[in-house]
């Protein structure tokens, strides 16, 4: 896996908490096919682990800190149970569903301070 690191360019240098955000302090994050729903903003890193035959909803609102970035990774999914995640604000209209359904899919997303924009992507299920 690869890690990214974003420095901002000069430009952006009037907005406070802009390099590279983790939120370190918020422990990573699991969830399961009975945790249908948001998604915490609290952290950088979110595992599925949804168990055979379900489809879970979730929803990732928007970013609080530009350069906040967010991993979400399909520990356990098959095909047939899957996390399929809407994305508040996107940077590309009519791409706000991202839906993981293989193991080890993962998408990386960082804040840009309007949008959520992919930083990468490993075998993500569709992106629609």
């Amino acid at each position: 896996m690869f890690i990214i690191l974003i420095i901002m360019a000069t430009a952006n240098t009037t907005r406070d908490n802009h390099v590279f955000p983790l939120f370190l302090k918020g422990a990573a994050v699991t969830l399961t096919e009975s945790d249908d729903g948001a998604i915490p903003i609290t952290t950088s890193y979110v595992k599925f682990d949804i168990g055979a035959g379900s489809t879970n909803s979730f929803t990732l609102a928007d970013g609080t800190i530009p350069g906040q970035v967010m991993v979400l990774w399909a520990e356990d999914a098959d095909g047939t149970n899957k996390a399929e995640i809407t994305v508040a604000t996107t940077v590309f209209a009519g791409y706000d569903v991202i839906t993981l359904n293989n193991d080890d899919e993962l998408v990386t997303l960082m804040w840009n301070g309007e949008a959520w924009c992919p930083l990468s992507g490993g075998g993500v299920g569709t992106w629609a």
